[in-house]
């Protein structure tokens, strides 16, 4: 590999499908990249992901392995590093005083970028719920489309009480006849929701109003399933439990650092893009890709945003040149 340059064309945070897609962009393109992993990700215990064609069913831990290995072994401009960045800053860079980036790693080390994509993905925020944690992700599920079909034939909760809750229940019935909402105590006096509720029970699901005292876990697989515990009446056996918890950017310090604009909480927090041809945020020179940029958190998804951010970037450091070459002409 030859030695890495003061100052290299990208900075990429993140090194799930979103950062991997955007570094090999820069790998082909013989462009410069830092590109820094955590080594932390959300579906940390998931041993495979779907819906992603010719990977299938793999597990996501060699996933990133070979997406990197195949990256480190054939391309000599990109670079990885295993630390979490705690920093990031603008700052004019070099003689030429190129308006760049600065960040700082877990490590105590600087590195400099004249652009920055963030692909840091987001955090599940569970419900306070005893004995939630200890079923995720083995038998609760925020993606049916992700994780229903090896967990068919089984009775299927769906923990929600919400706008979506027939949607859920929708997808649940294609893997089981046996499903039951799962409110956790009293419904809300919400018209809505409660059309959600009888769209649900028409198409023969149950409803179960009761409070949930906990989960527990019989077992590794759908077959042993879990128990669903009441403050009051007996006990629920399922498969498996559907769930979508709520989700944070994951380096929520970072973007306030760069003062990056993110929709209101109400429409999920994430990173505001204000260009979707290039994931162009509201700070000049930052660019997102993957879960920490959408409501559509999916594999597939993030890896198409992380080649829109990268040639975004790319396509801004392009035009910069092109209009510094002009002034000099013309000078």
């Amino acid at each position: 590999m030859p030695p890495r340059p003061q100052i290299v064309d990208a900075l990429i945070i993140g090194s799930g499908p979103a950062g991997l897609a955007a570094s090999l962009v820069y790998a082909r393109t013989r462009t410069t990249a830092i590109v820094f992993d955590s080594q932390s990700y959300r579906n940390e215990g998931i041993a495979h992901m779907h819906s992603v064609p010719s990977r299938d069913h793999i597990n996501p831990y060699e996933f990133r392995s070979i997406a990197r290995e195949q990256i480190t072994s054939r391309y000599p401009s990109v670079w990885f590093d295993n630390v979490t960045i705690t920093q990031a800053v603008k700052k004019l860079l070099g003689k030429e005083k190129y308006d760049g980036f600065e960040v700082t790693d877990s490590e105590g080390q600087s590195h400099q970028g004249k652009k920055l994509i963030l692909a840091t993905g987001s955090r599940d925020v569970f419900p306070d719920i005893e004995g939630f944690k200890e079923n995720w992700p083995q038998h609760i599920y925020q993606c049916l489309a992700c994780d229903g079909f090896e967990q068919r034939g089984t009775p299927i909760g769906v923990l929600d009480c919400s706008s979506k809750t027939a949607h859920f229940t929708n997808m649940a019935l294609n893997f089981d006849s046996r499903v039951t909402v799962l409110t956790n105590g009293v419904v809300p006096e919400d018209a809505a929701i409660k059309q959600q509720l009888r769209i649900c029970e028409a198409w023969g699901a149950s409803i179960d109003g009761r409070k949930i005292r906990r989960l527990v876990n019989n077992g590794p697989t759908h077959e042993e399933g879990v128990t669903v515990e009441f403050e009051e009446g007996e006990p629920l056996i399922l498969g498996f439990i559907a769930h979508k918890a709520a989700t944070v950017n994951r380096s929520q310090d970072l973007i306030e650092q760069l003062g990056v604009e993110c929709v209101e909480p109400s429409m999920g927090g994430h990173i505001k893009i204000v260009n979707p041809m290039c994931n162009s945020t509201s700070v000049k020179g930052v660019f997102a890709g993957g879960d920490t940029c959408t409501p559509m958190k999916q594999v597939t998804v993030s890896m198409a945003d992380g080649m829109k951010a990268a040639a975004g970037a790319g396509m801004e450091i392009a035009v910069e040149r092109e209009m510094a070459t002009l002034k000099l002409l013309e000078e």
